[in-house]
């Protein structure tokens, strides 16, 4: 079981480090470049929009989806060995790890199907409505993803110790 729980972990923290590459390195620089640049943010938005929808794909087959199966195999352990209430708290982290990540992939998608109409059909003002509204959801929406894989890994590394068989007052009074 700890071997689970360390792949959760590392799953869960390479989903949350792609998230936070992309949104505290990826996309600053990118808009700061296309500012020097002269190409503009519209540009620089699009461009990362698609870098966003594809990162949101990769993730949720390399990361949430095996993430979700090795959460259902603790559950389905807890379920037969200890009873419902035991499987409790892995379902609840199965079905915040899809609502996260589902809610994410939804923003994104609405994201750019509006960027592919503002292409198609220019409206300044928009545009600019879209900008803003598009910025802080999408802010909004990443952080509680990038929060809940950091929980889910912070809770893995947890059970893990648990499930070694360490407690800290035994571990302290050891010494």
């Amino acid at each position: 079981m700890i071997a689970v729980h360390a792949c959760i972990a590392a799953l869960s923290l390479a989903w949350f480090a792609g998230d936070a590459i992309l949104g505290l390195i990826v996309a600053p620089r990118l808009f700061v470049l296309a500012g020097e640049q002269g190409v503009g943010s519209a540009f620089a938005g699009l461009v990362f929009g698609d870098v966003l929808a594809r990162w949101v794909v990769m993730a949720g087959l390399l990361c949430v989806i095996p993430t979700a199966v090795l959460l259902s195999v603790i559950a389905g352990r807890r379920l037969k060995q200890i009873g419902a209430k035991a499987a409790a708290l892995p379902l609840i982290a199965i079905v915040l790890v899809l609502a996260a990540h589902s809610m994410t992939a939804t923003t994104v998608e609405m994201g750019r199907q509006t960027a592919q109409e503002l292409r198609e059909n220019p409206d300044p003002a928009r545009m600019e409505r879209f900008r803003g509204e598009f910025h802080a959801r999408s802010r909004l929406v990443m952080g509680f993803e990038m929060l809940t894989a950091i929980a889910l890994a912070i809770g893995a590394v947890m059970a893990a110790h648990r499930t070694a068989g360490f407690s800290p007052r035994r571990d302290l009074n050891a010494g």
